[in-house]
This record gives C-alpha cells, structure tokens and sequence, in this order.
C-alpha cells in the first residue's frame, strides 16, 4: 500500500462516518452509550473510595464495561519487563488508546504534543483516567518533570516507562505520519509499540472532520472495540543517526509490523489538509 497524498492518510476509503449497519444499530447504541456514561460516573466516584493497590484491576473492569478489549503480543507482565525505564512510542489510531496500556507496569503518559498542549475537556479526560488507572501523567511543558524522570532511570530507580505520542496525531490505519523526533533522543532505549484498532458495524474509528466529542460518543457506543497491541524489540540511537533519522526508524519499524507505509506526512499537513476541506466545504454552501 502507497500514500501517494495526504488525503490517503486522512479520508476513509469506505463510509465517511459508518455504514448502513451502524444506522440500524444506532437507537440501541444510545442506550449503550447512555449505560456507560453512568458507568464512567459511577467509577469516578469509586475512584475516591478504591485503594491505589486495586485501582489497577478496578481499571480492567472498567475498561471491559466500557466495550474496550485489548489482545497483545506478550502478557502485560512480560510487557512491563520489557518497558521498564524505556520510552515507548505507538501509532496513534484513535482517542482510547492509553486505555491499552494503562494496565502495563507502572506507566507515565505524555500529555500534549511538541506543537501543541491539551484542551479544556481533554485535560479533563486525562485527570479522570488518572484518578481510576492509577497511571500518572505529565505534561509536555513539564521539562523539569521529564529531566527528573529520566534522571531517576540513569541512576538505576524506578520502574515506570515513558509513552511518548511521536506521531502527535490520529492516523486512519493506511500509513503513518512522520514521528516527531522530541524526547526520543535522550539516551534512552525506545520500544515501538504498534497498535491496531477494530470497530465493528462499519464505524470509522477517527472520521476526518468529526470532532473529538462526537467521535468518543461513536466509540461509546458499540459493543466493544477491539485494540490488538505489539510491543516490538527496543531500539537505540546509533552516534551517526541524527535525532530524525532515529525517529524515522523506530516508525519504519510501526510500519514494517503493520504492513502500512511510513510516510513523511507530517501532522502540520494534516491540519492544512483539513483546514482546506473546511474552507471548500464553506465555500460550497455559500454558493
């Protein structure tokens, strides 16, 4: 398969949204939806009362009432041997990713982007999962945090990893933007980590022009989501690899086990891609 434009790697080569099948489904779903809206709330009070100890296993229940159900390569506790003190980078395929892999040793998630920090609601989001996970995260213009954590690991404590959002935007599962080269080349080892999202009844996991709200309900309401998650042999930087050409090789590496191109695409085309179609779109209607 071949990226040749951006909009390969933008527009669904089906539905723009969903198929006649989700149409039919849709009534039911409200309800789905509506069940684990109280669900989300329910949790989040529990998430006051829950010891820190349990809150790893009260987050797989969650996450299973939640129609989220992940299938690795490795049991998470071989996963988590594997990541300690390493910067994980994924493929981005959809905004319930961090839910396949808060459960895996004791993770730090990046919150934000080199371009750009998190909304109102996403921040929300983020502290809520935090609170029943257990997981931490930490923001992108935290600089001190980040040199803390990674002084911590060149001093042998800890045992947490890093997971890094390299390619700073959702793909459609046809290729992959370039990784944004920020934060991988710290000395570190850095374990790709390749994802995979399954939906069901014809739904396009990330439509282009949806918005993130509408695009999370959608999620909500099916009757699961399949993530499949392969945690791929660490890489190290080489003294002649500029910090790009290293970022270059750990998404050929995404790629290559996805059997999806490695594009130079970039996030700052998606969004000129996106702004174009918007501006045609109004263009059209003003007609």
């Amino acid at each position: 398969m071949k990226c040749a434009d951006i909009s390969d790697l933008c527009l669904s080569d089906g539905p723009a949204v969903a198929d006649w099948r989700f149409a039919i489904y849709f009534p039911l779903g409200i309800l789905v939806l509506l069940a684990r809206v109280v669900i989300i709330l329910l949790f989040a009070l529990a998430s006051f009362l829950i010891p820190a100890r349990w809150r790893r296993t009260s987050f797989r229940v969650f996450r299973l009432l939640l129609g989220v159900v992940v299938r690795r390569n490795m049991t998470p506790e071989a996963a988590a041997c594997v990541t300690r003190q390493r910067i994980i980078v994924s493929n981005h395929v959809s905004m319930l990713d961090a839910f396949a892999t808060l459960d895996v040793g004791e993770p730090v998630l990046l919150r934000g982007t080199a371009l750009r920090g998190d909304s109102r609601w996403t921040s929300s989001i983020f502290r809520l999962v935090e609170r029943l996970s257990g997981a931490r995260f930490i923001s992108y213009e935290d600089k001190r945090g980040l040199a803390n954590l990674f002084r911590s690991w060149r001093e042998g404590q800890g045992n947490n990893c890093l997971y890094v959002p390299a390619e700073m935007t959702i793909n459609n599962g046809r290729g992959l933007f370039r990784f944004n080269p920020a934060l991988l080349s710290r000395g570190l080892p850095v374990v790709p980590q390749a994802l995979r999202l399954n939906t069901s009844l014809g739904l396009v996991a990330h439509p282009f022009l949806s918005g993130g709200l509408a695009t999370l309900a959608r999620l909500l309401m099916l009757p699961f989501v399949t993530f499949e998650v392969a945690v791929l042999p660490a890489l190290e930087q080489s003294e002649a690899e500029s910090a790009q050409e290293f970022a270059d090789r750990v998404q050929r590496a995404i790629a290559d086990h996805l059997d999806i191109p490695a594009t130079r695409f970039t996030v700052a085309d998606k969004h000129a891609y996106r702004s174009a179609l918007r501006s045609g779109q109004r263009l059209g209607r003003a007609q």
